[in-house]
């Protein structure tokens, strides 16, 4: 783990640990729904990213059953807790630079600890929400996680992303 990883997790350490708990968790599952698009809370239900089932307390990178983790992440020696996915969700390229996950963060306090609140409980063992209470947004990839509300950087990615998995969908060969 780097020194500015380092500095960063010690000073959330102090800010974050009852951020969940602060948390309301029926306006964090209402959040949710522009992650789900990517992200289930089935075990082992994979989709662009992985599964967020059993989320705390597991090691960054290592969801056996997905392979897509990049390097950095996985290699990052993090473990999720409270106070490091408030840090990720805050701004994951700040807590793990070189990530490949196309999100530029939730900078309202108030709104990760909704989400956070409503991860801790969806996360444990048995407590996943029925899928259809995860679909929201319907436009799926990573644009309906972002709301249409990212840089332009970003969202010639995500459009490319998005366009790729259409393709996929369609059977219309990619590439």
């Amino acid at each position: 783990m780097n020194k500015s990883m380092m500095t960063a997790l010690a000073t959330i350490t102090f800010l974050s640990p009852a951020i969940a708990q602060q948390g309301d968790a029926s306006r964090g599952q209402r959040d949710f729904q522009t992650c789900a698009p990517c992200h289930s809370l089935e075990p082992d239900r994979n989709m662009t990213g992985p599964s967020l089932a059993d989320l705390w307390n597991r090691k960054a990178g290592t969801l056996p059953s997905f392979s897509r983790y990049s390097q950095v992440l996985k290699s990052s020696g993090i473990t999720w807790d409270d106070t490091t996915l408030n840090e990720w969700l805050r701004d994951p390229q700040h807590l793990i630079p070189g990530n490949t996950m196309p999100f530029p963060g939730v900078k309202d306090a108030g709104r990760r600890g909704d989400l956070l609140a409503f991860l801790k409980e969806a996360t444990q063992p048995g407590h996943a929400p029925p899928s259809a209470a995860q679909r929201g947004n319907q436009m799926g990839g990573m644009m309906g996680m972002m709301g249409g509300r990212c840089g332009a950087k970003s969202q010639k990615s995500l459009s490319l992303m998005n366009g790729s998995r259409r393709s996929r969908i369609a059977g219309i060969p990619t590439g």
